[in-house]
């Protein structure tokens, strides 16, 4: 079983067991405090569904406070009306499963490699570049957040697995997927200023 299986394994079972609701900051303390890949891995693959208005932009901005801990070294903690946020028990249940089948199938093809990309001395430029990508999804235009959020589940896949090959992978689907928000989010102002004769 490699890393990620093992992780993702574990976090699954116990969200399968967790009692008394589940919110954004009740997950990511189920992870732990020194969980910030996993956090962003499960955040990103709950941000491949589609919710209601503004679900996007507050899984987003979850994402980049993790993010943000992870640069500064901080413990893993979601305070305030984010970490307060419920969420669907059942979606999440229903998404780790998903997520175990894929850690499975990751796993096959995944190897350390080129470990110096997936390991602590590239972790700041990862950290950076996952903020980037997570900018735009906070801007409530539906169906932007998919392209980006698979690749950073690639690249946090392959951090654990500390395959240097995965997060260059994951780093072009991000900025494939970063490409086409920005475009979604130019488009959408150019024809409001078009409508609005702004």
């Amino acid at each position: 079983m490699t890393p990620i299986e093992a992780r993702v394994e574990a976090i699954a079972t116990s969200i399968r067991e967790a009692e008394g609701g589940l919110t954004a900051g009740t997950l990511i303390g189920l992870l732990g405090p020194t969980s910030h890949t996993m956090a962003i891995l499960v955040l990103s693959v709950l941000n491949m569904i589609p919710g209601p208005p503004g679900y996007g932009g507050t899984v987003a901005i979850a994402m980049m406070g993790v993010t943000l801990a992870m640069l500064l070294d901080w413990p893993l903690r979601l305070d305030g009306w984010i970490g307060q946020r419920r969420l669907s028990h059942k979606l999440v249940v229903r998404v780790m499963d998903r997520l175990v089948m894929l850690a499975r199938l990751f796993g096959r093809v995944s190897k350390p490699r080129l470990e110096w990309l997936a390991g602590e001395t590239a972790q700041r430029v990862t950290g950076l570049f996952i903020l980037l990508v997570c900018l735009p999804m906070v801007v409530p235009i539906p169906l932007i957040n998919a392209v980006p959020n698979v690749g950073i589940a690639v690249i946090t896949v392959s951090r654990v697995n500390r395959d240097g090959v995965g997060v260059l992978i994951g780093g072009v689907i991000a900025i494939l997927g970063l490409g086409i928000a920005v475009a979604a989010i130019w488009g959408v102002v150019h024809l409001a200023r078009s409508v609005f004769g702004i």
